[in-house]
């Protein structure tokens, strides 16, 4: 019951923070997982990091589902960017989650490493790149989509804070570039989950609660509070004083980066 709290606390503070600032949740969910599976004694040690980045992208389709339908009505959602870039973000995101079982625990936490400390430093200092003059090829939002789909795939997030700079370079229009980003996280959130259980089916020693690598009661917990909690970070983010939200945020990653750290060292 202890742990059922725990994975209900994961999806109200991911809710909270996707709402709040407009970040894919598993920035929230992945370090608090962490935590909460080293403490896990029928978690294998070798299998954590694997287990974790496949409960939050599959926890991100529901959450980016919802956030995708909303952003339609909103005529945020360039369709047209959605249907040249998703089939190769499924193809990125199944090769990286096919080659996940050949990597290490403690390479993909380097790789979360890195991803917590460029998104803290990107939020606190604001970095946000300005338009391109030039235009991009399809060829161009392809590549690029593959090489998202398959780093996301490594540490668990559905891509929203590589989405979102990266249209808004290429697109120069900051709703836009939030809208058509949810419905390209759903996309690679589907397929990071089906990459992850198909790369877990034969794997002997997880625990009886996982189809794949995907943990379902953290799963099941995660999706439905961060579902209903979203749009009270939606309201908080109207009622707050966004600067400090992102700043308290930011050290919250640097934070998890540090614990992380030392998870690796000891």
């Amino acid at each position: 019951m202890f742990e059922i709290g725990i994975y209900v606390l994961c999806g109200i503070l991911s809710g909270l923070f996707s709402g709040m600032l407009g970040i894919g949740g598993g920035l929230v969910v992945v370090p608090l997982l962490l935590i909460i599976f080293e403490a896990n004694a029928q978690i294998p040690p070798h299998h954590i990091m694997h287990i974790i980045v496949a409960t939050s992208l599959s926890a991100s389709i529901f959450t980016s589902f919802s956030s995708a339908i909303a952003q339609t009505k909103h005529k945020a959602v360039m369709w047209d960017i959605v249907k040249i870039m998703s089939p190769f973000i499924i193809l990125g995101t199944i090769f990286g989650a096919s080659l996940s079982p050949y990597f290490s625990s403690t390479f993909m936490r380097w790789i979360l490493i890195f991803f917590l400390v460029s998104v803290g430093t990107q939020i606190l200092f604001d970095l946000s790149p300005k338009k391109s003059q030039k235009e991009f090829s399809n060829t161009f939002y392809r590549i690029s989509a593959f090489i998202i789909g398959m780093f996301s795939s490594f540490v668990g997030l559905a891509g929203g804070s590589i989405f979102v700079p990266f249209l808004k370079y290429t697109l120069g229009n900051m709703h836009k570039a939030i809208g058509t980003s949810t419905a390209l996280a759903w996309s690679l959130a589907i397929s990071g989950g089906i990459g992850y259980i198909i790369a877990g089916y034969n794997v002997t020693d997880l625990p009886k609660d996982t189809l794949g690598y995907i943990h379902i009661p953290a799963l099941i917990c995660i999706a439905v509070a961060s579902m209903i909690v979203a749009p009270l970070g939606v309201k908080l983010s109207h009622a707050l004083p966004i600067n400090v939200l992102k700043k308290t945020f930011a050290i919250l990653l640097f934070a998890s980066a540090i614990r992380t750290f030392m998870g690796i060292i000891h």
